[in-house]
């Protein structure tokens, strides 16, 4: 009897939606990095490269390293809520190793996903529990910025004046603006507060097909909220401290728009967000020299990507390397007389 072929899944219309999408914002996003590049020159850019102090660098750096600090979290919680128990250095390596790929090549589940694999399995981590975490660690990171975006968007004293100069041209009024940031910052609360609330009542477990699993407990979510927003506030500071004037935007007002970049960022599917997220940023700080942003916006990608991607595969060919030096050394022991 021959057996049943595998068909190709189909696409859902959310999937297709999703794509156009991304597409369209990856449009957007190319279309205004040709006008800026039009209204500054690279001489300009490496000009304020050259002067920014020392200082700033080195504490964007620290911000930066408390980040993937927190960013272990992720995975401590996600691993933790399976009932797994596994050492402080897999977890640090498994964080590590997959954010930095993540955040510098994108496609997070195929490439960030990957490295978890491989550490985990030989960790004795199920694979099917291995997407489960794949999964928490990335609603932790969505947790983390709703909830800022969401408080911004109703509190940042001055997320309004960015936003009225970019949507001006649109023909947006003013009071409309405010209306519309003012709800998308409720919705997104009252997204997250139900969401919350259906952690702390749902008990019962999920089945998917013949797997089964239970939503965080109220506790874990809380957790998920604050591991997620304490991430985000490191990683956006590590830029606020580069850019020219930083002070001209108060701090949750900058989160807020960090916040923003990194959704746009995520939605285009390009690598790391590069480009959208650059876009977005110079976009929503109209009042700050272009010039001076993109400065800050190149070596925030080498202190906060570039550098930790290429620490992150030092990690990787760490646990490479010491995973076939054990596998090495069972077979010897093996075949030993």
């Amino acid at each position: 009897m021959t057996p049943d072929l595998p068909t190709t899944p189909k696409r859902s219309v959310g999937q297709w939606v999703w794509a156009v999408l991304g597409l369209v914002v990856l449009a957007l996003a190319l279309w205004g990095i040709r006008s800026i590049a039009a209204q500054v020159t690279w001489a300009e850019v490496v000009a304020d490269i050259q002067a920014t102090p020392i200082h700033y660098l080195v504490l964007a750096a620290v911000s930066t390293a408390l980040s993937y600090v927190v960013l272990i979290g992720y995975d401590w919680l996600a691993v933790a809520h399976l009932g797994y128990r596994v050492g402080l250095r897999t977890l640090a390596a498994s964080s590590f190793g997959s954010f930095t790929m993540s955040h510098a090549l994108g496609l997070t589940v195929l490439t960030g996903g990957t490295v978890r694999y491989r550490i985990y399995t030989r960790a004795g981590i199920k694979p099917l529990d291995i997407a489960l975490i794949i999964a928490l660690c990335g609603w932790t990171f969505w947790l983390g910025i709703v909830v800022v975006a969401g408080v911004g968007l109703l509190v940042a004293p001055d997320l309004a004046a960015p936003l009225e100069q970019v949507l001006q041209h649109l023909g947006v009024q003013k009071s409309l603006l405010i209306s519309i940031k003012d709800w998308a910052g409720a919705i997104l609360l009252l997204g997250a507060v139900a969401y919350t609330m259906l952690a702390w009542l749902w008990r019962r477990p999920i089945r998917l097909w013949k797997y089964e699993f239970y939503l965080p407990t109220l506790r874990e979510t809380l957790l998920q909220i604050l591991i997620g927003v304490v991430d985000l506030a490191f990683a956006g500071s590590a830029l606020y401290l580069l850019l020219p004037d930083a002070g001209s935007v108060d701090l949750l007002t900058w989160l807020t728009i960090y916040a923003v970049a990194m959704v746009a960022g995520a939605l285009s599917h390009a690598p790391g967000g590069l480009g959208v997220f650059e876009l977005v940023v110079v976009a929503l700080l109209p009042a700050s020299p272009r010039a001076g942003v993109l400065a800050a916006l190149v070596l925030f990608r080498v202190i906060y990507t570039y550098l930790p991607f290429a620490l992150g595969l030092c990690v990787i060919g760490w646990t490479e390397w010491r995973a076939f030096t054990e596998r090495r050394g069972r077979r010897q022991a093996v075949a030993a007389p």
